[in-house]
């Protein structure tokens, strides 16, 4: 069984919603937000989408595990301006017309889980196609700087009544990926889930690279969902761009 798939049970518990990802997306676009269309990538069991779809025209969740996506639709299926679809990322042009959205949303560290510069470089080039003129591309990944230049080995332990979820990294320089290692104990039945799975280590200096050559050319970097200035410290790392 994939390993997104085996924790889809216990994702909420895991990664509970962070209400601040809203205000970011609010602040992201002057138009008023019953007139805007938005994007959510790697929307998992669909948290996210179904806040936004109280405030939003029109809200699209798209994620890669079926687990996740059948989950989102169970919730979601009372209500009309709301999608969910098993669509891959990269994919974007076809599944969806030019000037689809005025927001794409892409948090959740889901980014690097593309294999290569290139492929980050397609679907940057993918979401600026079916964004709107004015439209903004928003993400959230782990401040690969941090991680690789101050030796991090581990991000902190999430733990609650339900779980208990340990996170390692092991950097491979000549690949430019880490090892995301990762220990989910269910309390409740004293039963773990172990998995390892290699991401794409993207430095900052790179993402921008790599937008400017997708055609975006305003840009700005945070260190947190209330838009404070990304430090060398900061452990999320945050764009906006259009």
């Amino acid at each position: 069984m994939d390993f997104y798939q085996s924790i889809s049970k216990y994702y909420q518990y895991i990664f509970p919603l962070n209400k601040m990802q809203l205000d970011f997306i609010g602040k992201s676009h002057q138009q008023a937000k019953d007139q805007l269309s938005v994007l959510d990538i790697g929307c998992a069991i669909g948290d996210l989408s179904l806040e936004l779809v109280e405030s939003y025209q029109k809200v699209t969740g798209i994620d890669l595990d079926k687990g996740m996506i059948d989950k989102a639709i169970i919730k979601g299926k009372s209500l009309k301006n709301l999608e969910f679809h098993l669509q891959n990322m990269l994919e974007l042009d076809t599944a969806f017309g030019s000037n689809s959205f005025d927001i794409i949303a892409c948090f959740g560290n889901t980014l690097v889980h593309l294999n290569s510069d290139e492929e980050v470089l397609q679907f940057f080039r993918t979401a600026k196609a079916v964004l709107k003129k004015d439209g903004k591309l928003l993400f959230q990944i782990i401040n690969y700087d941090r991680i690789i230049d101050q030796k991090i080995d581990h991000l902190p332990t999430i733990e609650n009544e339900v779980i208990k979820f340990e996170r390692n990294y092991k950097y491979h320089s000549s690949l430019g990926k880490v090892d995301f290692e990762t220990i989910l104990s269910i309390k409740e039945s004293n039963h773990s889930i172990q998995n390892c799975i290699a991401l794409l280590a993207l430095r900052k200096a790179k993402i921008e690279e790599l937008l400017h050559k997708a055609g975006f050319s305003n840009i700005s970097f945070f260190g947190n969902f209330k838009r404070e200035n990304l430090t060398e410290n900061s452990m999320p790392l945050i764009v906006e761009a259009s």
